[in-house]
């Protein structure tokens, strides 16, 4: 089920960068995302001859996609620096008469998530007059790339609460147990109802945990 469903995330992603690289008549669009660690990589991309290495990858310091997305602006190569392996990333593309390539920040609600690249295109083009058409582009990218996201984070806390919030809270409603059948002898009335109190709200938390795991892998919905 896992692997279908983020197979499927990567097909509807991709097949969004295919549809903006089809609407703007350009040879390439590539959909670039800072991972947790702090580098840039390739989400989705459309148009480019060769598969790109899965290790590729740069941390945004200064260059033209750096920029973009740390001023959440729309900018033409040229105007500042390539970043580290993206020039030669994109170089089979050029032509003579299309070498111009457009960044557009791919921006959610509170911050920038990446930088979607157009082009090439030729360079008398003028793309500031299609501001609105762009951003528009990155925030359908943005808003898919959210909900990809918050998928692979489910995955990774699910099995999560499994290990580090269910467990121990099966131990500590185990040993409850013991104290109130008595184990360790007899305990006075209020100790009791407050065991009592505390073991049924491990035993509905643990039931809540379970429910909601079991919902989660047969696909339903809170």
């Amino acid at each position: 089920m896992e692997e279908i469903s983020a197979r499927s995330f990567e097909q509807v992603l991709n097949s969004t960068v295919r549809m903006i690289r089809g609407s703007w008549s350009v040879p390439v669009c590539l959909f670039l995302q800072v991972d947790d660690g702090g580098k840039m990589r390739i989400r989705a991309s459309d148009g480019l001859p060769s598969a790109v290495p899965s290790a590729f990858g740069f941390t945004p310091t200064d260059g033209l996609a750096a920029r973009c997305l740390e001023k959440n602006e729309i900018l033409e190569s040229g105007s500042h620096p390539w970043d580290d392996g993206l020039e030669a990333l994109l170089a089979s593309v050029k032509t003579e008469k299309a070498a111009t390539f457009i960044l557009v920040p791919v921006a959610g609600q509170s911050r920038t998530l990446g930088v979607l690249v157009l082009g090439p295109v030729a360079g008398n083009q003028n793309f500031k007059n299609r501001e609105a058409e762009l951003r528009g582009a990155g925030n359908l990218c943005a808003v898919l790339s959210a909900y990809w996201r918050l998928y692979e984070w489910m995955n990774h806390f699910l099995p999560q609460i499994n290990h580090e919030l269910r467990t121990p809270l099966t131990a500590i409603q185990g040993s409850i147990g013991m104290v109130l059948g008595g184990v360790f002898g007899n305990v006075g009335s209020e100790v009791k109802a407050m065991l009592e109190m505390a073991h049924k709200g491990c035993e509905r938390t643990v039931t809540a945990i379970e429910e909601y795991i079991n919902r989660q892998n047969t696909g339903g919905t809170q």
